[in-house]
């Protein structure tokens, strides 16, 4: 997703600079083949220059504009994802916390059995020995 998003910026740079290279040789050669004398070709290539310099701000402060716009999208969505990992750790932690409740006491009452099934094997042991003399 974010490769996408990376390659439709780059996308757009290139076109962008080429468009930009492409409009000045072409209005370059547009000029300095019209036949027109050389004070009035200076001055057309002065206002003209101007005038592309002028949209190259326009088309930066474009791109700067949905720069800006892409990077707050992506504050959002971290954002999102940070509280949607915290909540996952909260909720992760109460289970575990009632997961070892349980283990625990059942732990416990496995112990108590073990405990009775220990002293009963210890009465039949005294048993078979009285038994045995």
């Amino acid at each position: 997703m974010e490769n996408g998003k990376n390659n439709e910026r780059s996308n757009a740079l290139g076109i962008f600079t080429a468009l930009v290279v492409g409009l000045s040789a072409g209005f370059i050669a547009g000029i300095l083949l019209a036949p027109k004398p050389g004070k009035e070709t200076r001055q057309q290539l002065k206002e003209k220059s101007e005038e592309m310099i002028e949209k190259s701000k326009e088309g930066l402060d474009t791109i700067m504009g949905k720069t800006k716009e892409y990077v707050d999208m992506g504050k959002v969505k971290l954002a999102e994802m940070k509280s949607k990992g915290e909540e996952f750790v909260e909720k992760s932690k109460e289970k575990i916390v009632d997961i070892s409740k349980v283990v625990g006491s059942r732990a416990g009452d496995a112990k108590k059995k073990i405990s009775k099934v220990i002293e009963k094997g210890k009465d039949t042991a005294k048993k078979v020995k009285k038994d045995l003399s």
